[in-house]
């Protein structure tokens, strides 16, 4: 599988036949076939609210940390 030497680089060309490549905006993947963007762009919704939990989770525990030392 290559891109098609000179041409657009979202056009992949495989035994003289061309497809439609999608680039990922957010990571600059390149996605065959188009689909697969979506499922793609979900993966990196989901792991940016599951990192929002965690940070969550941190800043309460610091806080919890804090308020603790001050009044312990």
């Amino acid at each position: 599988m290559q891109t098609a030497p000179g041409n657009d680089p979202k056009v992949i060309s495989i035994d003289r036949m061309r497809f439609r490549a999608v680039n990922c905006r957010k990571c600059g993947a390149k996605m065959f076939p188009t689909s697969l963007l979506k499922p793609h762009l979900t993966r990196h919704r989901r792991r940016e609210h599951w990192l929002k939990l965690e940070l969550s989770k941190l800043r309460q525990t610091v806080t919890r940390m804090r308020d603790f030392k001050q009044y312990g």
